[in-house]
């Protein structure tokens, strides 16, 4: 549940000042997700909406290298007021990502198409951009990321470049993000994109709260805002006993001190590198490195219960014997981790 100024787009061009909303997010370990999201204004002033979205990520790993597609498709809506007639579109993606790791850092580029449409309203044709982007993460200390990033978007009526940096932090219960770019050339004006928020974790809740100052989008071509969102969110999944002592060797399982998930592998049984991939990265894969004897990788995590997988390098995914298992609800299983 959160409350603010919306920042769904392409619905958020179209609200009042502020609207509270409730959504659902479903997440599992092959890699596919789907939301559903509706809400109302929290004056007299602006529609109702809501907006659901589905999508997978089809991919294959070489070593330190993974390939793949992310694949999504949106549909959003809202009713009529005042003199803003109902309407609604869908937008589809289609990215194709190429990601490297090596060490502390991982570098990504990808170049696909974005293209959204109006399904009831009268706001405009359908619209597509291509779009390219490449992006070098940094892992500078334990749970804190520092990201660069440059895009490239390409339409029929222009093209627009943009810069910026990310940083994430992680530790413990708490999380903070911040990121500050421009567009550049002959973007309209602002076109300065800033933000920055943090979190806190209480089990399996959590609450949220971020600021944002948002220019033009060139996909949905709406107007430049600042945004302020305050979010109420509960993770649901079941956590079955824990196995019976002895059934696995301890050091095959993670192992978590001051915040930190240490995930690791035995080389001797996977000779080419996998990765892990878990609720705490959407499921994207999270590239292991080799320590001695092992595949490891290391993930600050809150408190609270997290689901995760190893993906071997062929494309299976490997849940480790011994750890405590929760259906995925597409046919599979997952392992739970519960950090105190």
């Amino acid at each position: 549940m959160s409350a603010g100024r919306a920042v769904d787009d392409p619905v958020s061009a179209r609200l009042g000042s502020g609207v509270v909303s409730l959504g659902v997010d479903y997440a599992d370990s092959a890699a596919r997700w789907l939301y559903l999201r509706g809400g109302t204004p929290l004056g007299s002033h602006g529609p109702a909406w809501g907006a659901g979205g589905a999508g997978t990520w089809l991919g294959m790993e070489r070593g330190a290298t993974t390939a793949g597609v992310s694949l999504a498709g949106h549909l959003f809506g809202w009713n009529a007021v005042d003199s803003l007639e109902a309407g609604g579109g869908a937008t589809v993606e289609v990215m194709p990502t190429v990601t490297y790791a090596r060490g502390r850092l991982r570098a990504e580029v990808a170049s696909g198409f974005v293209g959204t449409t109006s399904l009831a309203d009268s706001s405009g044709p359908a619209r597509g951009l291509s779009e390219s982007f490449a992006r070098l993460i940094a892992s500078v200390a334990p749970g804190v990321e520092l990201s660069g990033e440059g895009r490239f978007l390409h339409a029929s009526d222009g093209d627009w470049r943009y810069a910026g940096a990310t940083v994430q932090a992680e530790r413990g219960r708490w999380s903070a993000w911040g990121y500050a770019g421009s567009w550049l050339g002959s973007f309209p004006a602002p076109r300065a994109a800033l933000g920055a928020g943090a979190g806190r974790g209480f089990g399996r809740t959590r609450v949220e709260a971020g600021v944002r100052q948002e220019p033009m989008d060139p996909l949905y071509l709406s107007t430049p805002r600042r945004t302020w969102s305050v979010q109420l969110s509960r993770a649901f999944g079941r956590v079955p006993a824990s196995p019976a002592r002895g059934s696995q060797p301890p050091s095959v399982l993670p192992a978590v001190a001051n915040g930190v998930a240490v995930f690791r592998l035995p080389r001797g049984e996977y000779p080419r590198a996998p990765a892990l991939l878990g609720d705490f990265s959407r499921w994207q894969p999270v590239a292991m490195t080799a320590v001695g004897e092992w595949w490891t990788a290391s993930v600050s995590l809150p408190a609270g219960v997290h689901h995760y997988v190893f993906r071997t390098a062929a494309g299976a995914l490997v849940v480790p014997p011994g750890a405590r298992t929760v259906d995925d609800g597409f046919g599979g299983t997952s392992a739970v981790l519960v950090v105190p």
